[in-house]
């Protein structure tokens, strides 16, 4: 992994994180489903990006992959986004007022 592929996915992360934190201190529900469809979208899109260009070993022995940071970001995106919707459902499941008979 180079220099830049690991700066790249902790820029990312800390981006996310950052769009996942204003999302949870919103009021507005539609805020916070937008960012987490969004990172589970270009989650997906990552994946896809990264499964379409495969990587190729060169004559001297050596693996390349351009889009080798697609595959760890695309994984890293989906998770945060699925968490934050077990969260959100989950936050949503606890305030939940009992049935009164």
């Amino acid at each position: 992994m180079t220099t830049f592929t690991f700066v790249g996915i902790i820029g990312c992360a800390a981006i996310l994180g950052y769009a996942v934190a204003q999302a949870f201190a919103s009021r507005s529900g539609r805020r916070y489903w937008a960012v987490s469809g969004a990172a589970i979208g270009l989650g997906i899109f990552a994946l896809t990006v990264f499964v379409a260009n495969p990587g190729e070993v060169k004559p001297d022995g050596v693996l390349y992959e351009p889009f080798f940071m697609f595959g760890p970001l695309g994984y890293l995106l989906m998770v945060a986004g699925a968490g934050a919707v077990v969260v959100r459902l989950g936050r949503g499941l606890a305030h939940r007022k009992p049935a009164a008979n």
